[in-house]
């Protein structure tokens, strides 16, 4: 093998994807404005439905081709296969122990694999196959939750989009999430989970602002039983919640609105809480044993894994990556800890800010809050690793369906750019580094400075867009809403809102 880092070969395979990828996007730009607007109750022919159909089964197709062409990470799948195969055989009760060499993943995410895995020995494959090599069947029903997960991303933003679009844009931005390079690579190759920690974020975010706070608890317990990053977006999810209990304008701007009394929403978010933390714990109790009883257990899989990689950057293309710290150990330089902690704290609080201001002028505050601190913490946090951002993108379609604004779909494209040279570079870090195939600085320089640069601009944006109210309306401006009469349907539409008589109303 070639002392060489494949540098040529990333960037290739990079260029390739953002450019098909770049010609959906103007596919969409073309059917947007204009031939955008919806003038009547959306058409749910059996033509649309098979569309819609073959787009999910195109993009499950790609997805499995790319994995019976990667395996996927060295050390994601390696462990994956491992750990689905000794639940399979072993159970749960003798997971956590020395001898497995102790699994750094909380429990809920094990349950699926262990499922995974019996599905496969049943039909006859194994982690490996005659040959010693990988099994492919084994491989793609370990991948298989990612990839499911990617199909129900595509069709929630289909399903949105097609209440206020007409079928043509609605049908080609659910192609944009279904197609997304990123998205594609990270379950399709790669062979992790982030997409489904993203669309359990969402739909507790769909589900609170739809006035199902207690459900949006459980879902959100449920993503942090995924996994532990989800916690990153915790202190904005309980502001929310709180703006819930106090704020009576909580649901201005939604066709929702909720008429509980003060003590009825402090009980309901109680019982939210209540329901996540019991989800998180009754996971865990299979997994209880002498060598790490129950909340030993619980403390160090879902707090302890946060921190367990003490490094100011795991080859995530940030702040600290751009000064040459990637792999810093923070043992040795514990200053990295500090900074890393401040620009932690700032992206927490600032996140908080854009909701707290965003919150009354557009329902899809919360969404484009939680994109901001994801890439915030990505960019000025230290632990983080490639993926870290990978959230950010589905948070984007989902703020770009309540704002209309442009802009939001640019800054998608331009972290799609980023974090695809980002996966790639880690993915073939992983791959060779035994071999004595180390970075190639110049991937890493630029990437890291483009994603410091990028940040700067959305920090921008998001102020203009949540603080300042300044929109840039991709959608609903121009010639297509002047064709409306005044209190149509599309008047809502632009809003994102029904007429307020429409409101759907709860409690009392």
């Amino acid at each position: 093998m070639d002392k060489v880092f494949p540098t040529q070969h990333i960037m290739t395979t990079a260029l390739l994807c953002m450019a098909a990828y770049l010609v959906l996007f103007l596919c969409y730009s073309s059917f947007k404005k204009k031939n955008a607007l919806l003038l009547s109750a959306f058409d749910k022919s059996d033509r649309n439905r098979f569309l819609v159909g073959w787009l999910l089964v195109a993009a499950f197709v790609v997805r499995i081709a790319l994995s019976c062409y990667l395996e996927g990470h060295k050390t994601d799948i390696g462990c994956f296969t491992i750990w689905g195969n000794n639940i399979a055989s072993g159970g749960f009760q003798n997971f956590y122990n020395k001898a497995s060499g102790m699994p750094d993943y909380p429990p809920g995410y094990m349950y699926i694999l262990g499922l995974m895995s019996s599905v496969s020995r049943a039909l006859g494959h194994g982690v490996y196959d005659e040959f010693g090599n990988y099994d492919l069947l084994y491989i793609a029903f370990i991948k298989l939750p990612s990839i499911i997960a990617d199909l129900a991303a595509a069709y929630l933003v289909y399903r949105l989009a097609v209440k206020r679009l007409r079928f043509a844009p609605a049908f080609l931005l659910a192609a944009l999430v279904a197609f997304n390079p990123v998205m594609v690579y990270i379950s399709g190759g790669w062979g992790q989970i982030d997409q489904i920690l993203t669309i359990l974020i969402v739909l507790a975010i769909l589900a609170l602002n739809a006035n199902k706070p207690i459900l949006g608890g459980m879902i959100y317990g449920l993503a942090i039983l995924m996994k532990p990053q989800a916690l990153m977006v915790g202190p904005l999810m309980a502001l929310a919640y709180f703006m819930y209990i106090f704020d009576p304008d909580f649901f201005k701007n939604s066709e929702y609105e909720c008429r509980d009394e003060l003590k009825t929403r402090i009980a309901k978010t109680a019982i939210a809480v209540a329901c996540a933390v019991a989800l998180i714990i009754i996971s865990a109790i299979p997994f209880a044993s002498k060598e790490l009883p129950l909340f030993e257990l619980i403390w160090n899989k879902y707090l302890g894994t946060a921190t367990s990689y003490k490094y100011a950057s795991v080859n995530a293309y940030n702040i600290f990556t751009l000064f040459g710290k990637n792999w810093a150990s923070l043992d040795r330089e514990p200053i990295l800890g500090v900074l890393g902690t401040v620009g932690m704290v700032i992206s927490v609080v600032f996140g908080g800010v854009l909701y707290w201001f965003g919150r009354k002028k557009n329902r899809g505050a919360l969404y484009l809050a939680a994109a901001f601190t994801f890439v915030s913490l990505f960019t000025l946090g230290h632990y983080m690793h490639e993926r870290y951002m990978f959230p950010m993108l589905l948070l984007l379609f989902m703020a770009y369906l309540y704002y209309h604004d442009r802009r939001l779909l640019y800054a998608m494209l331009a972290y799609t750019a980023t974090a695809m040279v980002n996966c790639l570079a880690a993915f073939y870090y992983s791959k060779y580094h035994e071999f004595g195939l180390y970075w190639d600085e110049r991937i890493v320089f630029w990437c890291s400075l483009a994603n410091v640069l990028l940040f700067i601009a959305f920090t921008a944006l998001c102020v203009f867009i949540m603080i300042k109210g300044k929109t840039a309306d991709d959608v609903f401006d121009g010639e297509a809403e002047e064709e409306l009469p005044a209190g149509s349907i599309a008047k809502s539409a632009v809003s994102g809102d029904k007429p307020r008589s429409a409101k759907k109303t709860a409690g009392r």
